[in-house]
């Protein structure tokens, strides 16, 4: 896979290296909670998820791929990052109905628009079907972004962070509600988008290999400033 394809699906909510979170920090929900993350299993046998079915996990995956790609270094489905969402899933009784919906509606689509399987369809494809999402996603963001923005009287402007206390729980709702919520597939594309990102960027690949850190190292010397006022 080259690079040239993971640059046009940018426009679906790909991280690159020079990006690594496009999204708030109390967003992702690796912020929060610890969830055991490992690789793609190499010998095992293929993964058995926890929530989802094989059929709605081969349908993650892909979605998984189109938002990282793989190119020189490996992406989400190689990081493990569809492993790591269906553990954090399978954990969050909140997120449960809004996937599976968003699942359905996804493979629902497809059919509907292209008269194809998701895992069928090509590039331009998934740009026609996920970017409507990606742009609504990111209206959502930025206006949430902006509203935590205060002028206060003095004329200083403040920006204040929105903890998860603050924010109003969203009350459990049963499948078959999610799937008739018009705004449904937009909830599932920010989940999944930022999950994708957090599973991806806290993993070794995403962390060593996509971004270069090289953390837990020291310096043996530190070179003398050679300002003067200093």
């Amino acid at each position: 896979m080259s690079e040239t394809r993971r640059q046009a699906l940018k426009i679906l909510g790909t991280v690159t290296a020079t990006c690594a979170f496009p999204f708030a920090s109390d967003e992702l929900y690796g912020q929060h909670v610890v969830v055991e993350h490992t690789q793609a299993p190499v010998g095992g046998g293929p993964y058995k998820p926890s929530f989802f079915t094989v059929a709605e996990y081969a349908l993650l995956s892909r979605l998984a791929d189109v938002l990282i790609p793989e190119t020189e270094t490996p992406g989400a489905v190689k990081a493990g990052v569809p492993e790591y969402i269906d553990r954090v899933v399978s954990l969050n009784q909140g997120h449960q109905p809004l996937a599976r919906a968003g699942l359905a509606w996804l493979a629902s689509e497809a059919q509907r628009r292209f008269s194809r399987e998701y895992s069928a369809l090509d590039d331009s494809q998934h740009v026609e079907l996920l970017q409507p999402l990606s742009d609504a996603v990111d209206k959502e963001v930025q206006e949430q972004q902006a509203a935590r923005y205060r002028t206060l009287p003095d004329g200083r402007v403040y920006y204040f962070a929105v903890t998860d206390a603050a924010q109003p729980a969203r009350p459990a709702v049963a499948v078959s509600n999610e799937a008739a919520d018009p705004q449904t597939p937009i909830r599932f594309f920010r989940l999944i988008k930022n999950l994708t990102a957090d599973g991806y960027y806290t993993s070794r690949v995403g962390l060593l290999e996509e971004l270069g850190y090289s953390g837990n190292t020291y310096r043996s010397s530190f070179p003398q400033c050679s300002v003067p006022e200093h």
